[in-house]
């Protein structure tokens, strides 16, 4: 968790009394699994519940690729791999992420039947797009818990996010209903994925788009869960003492070499440090002569940035705005996709920096937004309040306690240990 600035660890946090397990820690070997896509936006945000669970005692067996295997064990969990085909850059059409996914998770299903077979977890802890989680949860006979790393659905999400005006247009869920019924998951498509029984979202419940109408059950915004990640690697501050601009695109949209481009045009001259996390493929290629004051790598240990910096340019996904704002950050979006306008939307609407729309952001543009938000008491005003919000939501803790309460409500199973 993040409190004034830096993280706590758990013997600061049992200090503090925050959360049930500060009284509880009654883990006792049981067994959590969690499902996950292999997409960093999705599994980062649930290294740190991974950790709080395990040291409060849990097994945590956690399905993802190979890729995030290194990460998983970094957190204490036990990786259980799935195979998954290549992939590239993410699609910008959502419908069309969504159509893959869903034939992930079916391909998946029987690998991770046979990988869980005589060790089952007593609860399920499935991204929202995971869906082999709550199927073979279905089986096994467990109660689940969805973990959101954006939105909860709300009224006109399917629109916003997809371009349609039901979900099940989205190609593939066909199959994934086909799924369902084989697995015996009461409520279909819709209560699957838009109406889940409980969900932990990593995000304060003010930044939800539309919360009056969102139809889940029950519901915790419990802020981005940040523990330690030195396993990302260390980065530091220069000693110059300029302000730091950091720009990122995230880990999906990042093959934009003009965008970086029209970045440093922007930022030549201003007088500060600027880090730019640009993707293995850009990083690679180069971006030509830099600037001094410019480093570019192909990825960077963002907490570390972030903890210094004035100014992010961003693309705008949940978990990078919300780490942003933890510590502190104002932000220039640049949103890729569907989802990302949404959060753009919602970040101008609580004041929190600028929307930049990509096809205006040209390096006039771009070094005008830099300006502004590093200079505009209002927004800065505006983080300021949002970062208590997300310090009060509890985070990690609070989500371990969400899930330490399900277990507690169920009897343990005979022959799970």
């Amino acid at each position: 968790m993040i409190l004034g600035g830096r993280v706590l660890g758990r013997g600061a946090r049992r200090e503090l009394g925050m959360g049930a397990g500060s009284a509880m820690g009654v883990g006792r070997g049981r067994h959590v699994g969690v499902f996950n896509v292999p997409m960093s936006g999705h599994v980062i945000p649930t290294l740190a519940v991974v950790r709080e669970l395990v040291e409060r005692g849990y097994r945590v067996s956690y399905a993802v690729t190979e890729e995030f295997a290194e990460q998983v064990r970094a957190v204490g969990a036990r990786p259980v791999v799935y195979e998954a085909p290549p992939s590239g850059e993410a699609p910008e059409d959502m419908a069309v992420g969504v159509t893959q996914a869903v034939v992930l998770n079916v391909a998946a299903l029987s690998q991770l039947e046979e990988a869980f077979a005589g060790d089952r977890p007593e609860v399920v802890l499935y991204d929202v797009y995971a869906w082999a989680g709550p199927l073979l949860a279905a089986r096994w006979g467990v109660p689940v818990v969805q973990l959101a790393p954006t939105h909860l659905a709300y009224e006109g999400v399917v629109q916003e996010f997809f371009g349609l005006g039901d979900i099940a247009e989205i190609p593939g869920f066909p199959e994934l209903a086909g799924a369902l019924e084989k697995f015996g998951l009461p409520g279909g498509v819709h209560a699957l994925t838009l109406a889940p029984p409980k969900v932990i979202a990593f995000f304060p419940r003010s930044f939800q788009r539309r919360v009056q109408t969102v139809q889940a059950g029950d519901a915790h915004w419990v802020g981005p869960a940040i523990s330690d990640r030195s396993f990302q690697g260390r980065w530091q501050r220069p000693s110059d003492g300029r302000p730091v601009v950091y720009v990122s695109l995230g880990s999906q949209f990042n093959r934009r070499p003009e965008f970086y481009r029209a970045c440093v045009d922007a930022l030549e001259g201003l007088g500060r440090h600027v880090v730019m996390s640009v993707g293995a493929e850009v990083a690679a290629a180069g971006l030509g002569p830099l600037p001094e004051g410019f480093e570019v790598h192909a990825s960077v240990p963002q907490l570390d940035v972030l903890a210094a910096a004035s100014v992010f340019v961003t693309h705008g996904g949940m978990g990078s705005a919300m780490e942003a704002f933890s510590l502190g950050v104002p932000v220039v979006v640049v949103p890729q996709m569907a989802e990302q306008r949404v959060n753009a939307a919602r970040i101008v609407e609580l004041g929190l920096g600028v929307h930049l729309p990509r096809e205006e952001a040209t390096g006039q543009a771009l070094r005008e937004a830099v300006v502004k938000v590093a200079a505009d008491a209002k927004i800065a005003g505006a983080v300021g309040r949002m970062r208590k919000q997300i310090e009060a939501a509890g985070g990690a803790v609070a989500a371990a306690d969400v899930v330490e309460k399900v277990l507690a409500d169920t009897p343990m199973v005979r022959g799970t240990h």
